[in-house]
């Protein structure tokens, strides 16, 4: 039978999104673009958020698309700064060091976990892809918090067709040993969707919802996004989103396995 999908406005309802989450966004392909807009549309409900890391990442480029920031390192007491910009602006992002004014680098897990106490939501970019849009994990990849309660791993579609290169790839090696694929070839559909079941859905940490995130998606691209998250259903993933994130407050299209 075939999948069941249905269209939902917005981020916030695609992902299922609540007070009290903690989301982990892992993979490439538009992580960043995803976590401030959640953030965006979050606030705009009344929700307060804490946007974390616990990688490296360029620094936002526009003050206004990102809370204001405070830096773990640079502050007496970090959190006492964090509950205060939470309290006054509703949202806060919170990055470790400052490396280079355009190189950040987050926490560690255990310290984002007092930071679940000081917002209605936690949102932790968790993965690192040098702007590529696919990624298989190395072994000490990603740096998920054990209690996320939804990791949503990211892919942009924008890859299909182009070649399996590290133009295209982050970690081009672990994806060729999981999808048999050879370096240079087309990236098809069944790349995609292997990438992310074998190499991502097994770091997922148990009790933590599992959701392949099918990004960069316009409406002209809608069947080869229906093909990736058929794959993705039938290895087991749960749940597909697929639409543009650089659009949060859109249309988004949500795929569950048919009813029994």
């Amino acid at each position: 039978m075939s999948p069941v999908i249905e269209s939902h406005f917005g981020l916030v309802e695609a992902l299922s999104v609540r007070v009290g989450d903690v989301i982990s966004l892992v993979g490439a392909g538009g992580k960043t673009t995803i976590l401030y807009g959640l953030v965006t549309e979050l606030r705009r409900r009344g929700v307060t958020v804490i946007a974390t890391t616990t990688t490296h990442t360029q620094a936002p480029d526009s003050p206004t698309t990102a809370p204001p920031i405070v830096f773990a390192s640079e502050e007496d007491n970090w959190l006492q700064s964090v509950r205060a910009r939470v309290d006054r602006y509703g949202a806060v992002t919170v990055m470790g060091v400052r490396e280079r004014e355009d190189k950040l680098k987050g926490l560690q897990p255990e310290d984002i976990d007092p930071l679940r106490g000081m917002a209605d939501c936690v949102i932790v970019e968790a993965d690192g892809a040098r702007g590529r849009s696919l990624k298989a994990p190395a072994s000490h990849e990603p740096v998920v918090p054990e209690w996320s309660t939804a990791t949503i791993v990211v892919a942009g579609l924008d890859v299909l067709g182009r070649p399996l290169d590290k133009e295209n790839v982050h970690r081009l090696e672990v994806v060729v040993e999981l999808t048999g694929a050879a370096v240079g070839s087309p990236i098809v559909e069944e790349v995609i969707a292997l990438a992310i079941v074998r190499g991502y859905f097994p770091t997922i940490p148990r009790g933590s919802r599992r959701i392949a995130f099918l990004n960069k998606v316009d409406d002209a691209h809608l069947k080869q996004a229906e093909r990736v998250g058929e794959l993705l259903l039938n290895a087991g993933a749960p749940e597909v989103i697929f639409g543009e994130a650089v659009h949060p407050n859109g249309c988004f299209y949500q795929m569950k396995p048919s009813p029994a």
